[in-house]
């Protein structure tokens, strides 16, 4: 991103946004650049050369674009370019965006819109030169499927750097397949012949952490009655994967740092230290550049381990890709029968959001397996099983109560209210065990449990 002091450019014919070019036997993803011209408040005059095909704006640190001003929020909007234009999204920001005098959330942006944020007005252009980013020939990557250009263009990534010990960082939300991804490049790798171990950063207590990385010897502790490898020693001559690494405790982001910079261990009461030669994959759904800001995670720490940055889109940025998924799920789960989606089932599928990503849509095709019994799976039944989700789990739900004669939008957050409220009853009220078996991260289903007002309390759905 280029930041100059020019006048506005002028209006030129509107061209497509993002799509793919042939070069040669390559495709290449191609998307416009765009400026932002400050027009109004103390940053007028000022303009910025964005060169990246999505961009977040707020006043963080973090942000692609800092713009540091009192009435502009940590997080304000992001843009990101798509088949159909440049889409600037609210991120829940305190005061809102103005595009061309209207408040929006979501919209798409033309040529010369005035934009306002706060006490700030600028105005969007569209640039004529593009940036082009390589994709893979494969629509998958080891076991992970994606023909989107997001997904290819990924792809192209891992394919470069599997082969070597490169430290890698797998972002992306929760449910996206980051763990995977892990597996498919170790397998990849020349270390594939050598174990690829697991470690679960946030579901592994703070006080066993230390022994789970490094290993104990007998009598370090109580209960220490033997000695222990742990997952660098177990790994010798593979890869070590880092699963969640934000949640790892402070104190051992110290000792994993050393690690990372001498390749050695010391196992907890052990005094020789041990040689370690193993590739370190890290995995996390958080942004570690917020966490470095709020000193929740160490910026050195942070730097060893993104030798090489591979994100994952979430699973809404590319709906092209839920068909082919979802056929997939389905001749893994049932693979002697010969089922198939209708056209308007595939559509229903391709117009939900999916906040928990390839995960909850397998859920939900492990779902159709299960209880339809039709060989051609129509859209009623899809909406018929998502809904009996949120029921006491016998599979009737609010088919009864009248949500099939509710809009859409409405019936999926109904569903997903009384999802949330049975699940709570089933475990006790217990988030984490409640997390567990809906295969998603404690800290998500707490952001969902908050956002329909739901507490332990609340008395479970009844038919």
């Amino acid at each position: 991103m280029k930041e100059t002091r020019e006048s506005p450019p002028g209006v030129f014919a509107r061209k497509k946004t993002i799509r793919v070019l042939h070069r040669g036997p390559r495709e290449a993803l191609s998307y416009l650049k765009f400026k932002l011209f400050m027009v109004d408040g103390p940053l007028a005059g000022r303009e910025y050369v964005i060169e990246h095909e999505k961009i977040r704006v707020g006043s963080a640190p973090d942000n692609d674009l800092v713009i540091d001003h009192d009435t502009v929020s940590r997080y304000h909007f992001e843009i990101q370019a798509t088949a159909t234009g440049h889409r600037i999204r609210d991120l829940n920001s305190t005061n809102g965006i103005e595009l061309d005098g209207c408040r929006v959330m979501d919209a798409y942006l033309h040529s010369g819109a005035q934009l306002s944020i706060g006490e700030l007005s600028m105005m969007f252009k569209p640039l004529q030169e593009r940036v082009e980013i390589p994709l893979s020939a494969q629509t998958y990557f080891g076991q992970v499927l994606g023909h989107s250009a997001g997904m290819r263009a990924m792809f192209h990534l891992a394919e470069r750097v599997a082969p070597h010990d490169t430290t890698l960082l797998l972002t992306g939300e929760t449910g996206t397949g980051k763990g995977l991804l892990a597996e498919s490049i170790h397998e990849q790798s020349p270390r594939c012949e050598h174990p690829l171990v697991v470690v679960d950063c946030a579901t592994i207590p703070n006080h066993l952490m230390e022994s789970e990385l490094f290993g104990h010897v007998k009598g370090s502790f109580t209960g220490a009655t033997n000695s222990r490898r742990g997952a660098f020693m177990a790994a010798q001559g593979g890869t070590v994967f880092l699963d969640e690494i934000g949640e790892l405790p402070a104190a051992l982001q110290v000792k994993l740092l050393r690690v990372l910079e001498s390749r050695q261990i010391k196992p907890v009461g052990g005094t020789a230290p041990l040689e370690v030669d193993v590739r370190i994959i890290a995995a996390t759904n958080r942004n570690l550049k917020h966490e470095i800001e709020s000193r929740r995670f160490r910026q050195d720490l942070y730097f060893r381990l993104n030798g090489f940055e591979l994100s994952i889109p979430p699973l809404r940025e590319r709906h092209d890709d839920i068909p082919r998924l979802a056929r997939a799920f389905l001749k893994e789960l049932a693979p002697d029968n010969q089922r198939q989606f209708t056209a308007e089932a595939m559509h229903l599928l391709q117009r939900h959001d999916w906040p928990g990503n390839v995960r909850e849509l397998r859920n939900v095709i492990e779902r159709v397996v299960h209880l339809v019994d039709e060989t051609t799976i129509e859209s009623t039944s899809l909406l018929s099983i998502s809904l009996s989700q949120g029921s006491n789990g016998n599979g009737k739900g609010h088919a009864k109560n009248g949500t099939h004669n509710l809009p859409i939008h409405e019936a999926k957050e109904q569903f997903e209210k009384d999802y949330l409220i049975n699940l709570l009853h089933r475990h006790g009220n217990n988030v984490s065990a409640a997390a567990r078996a809906a295969q998603v991260h404690r800290q998500s289903l707490h952001r969902l449990l908050r956002k329909h007002q739901v507490r332990s309390a609340t008395p479970p759905v009844n038919n």
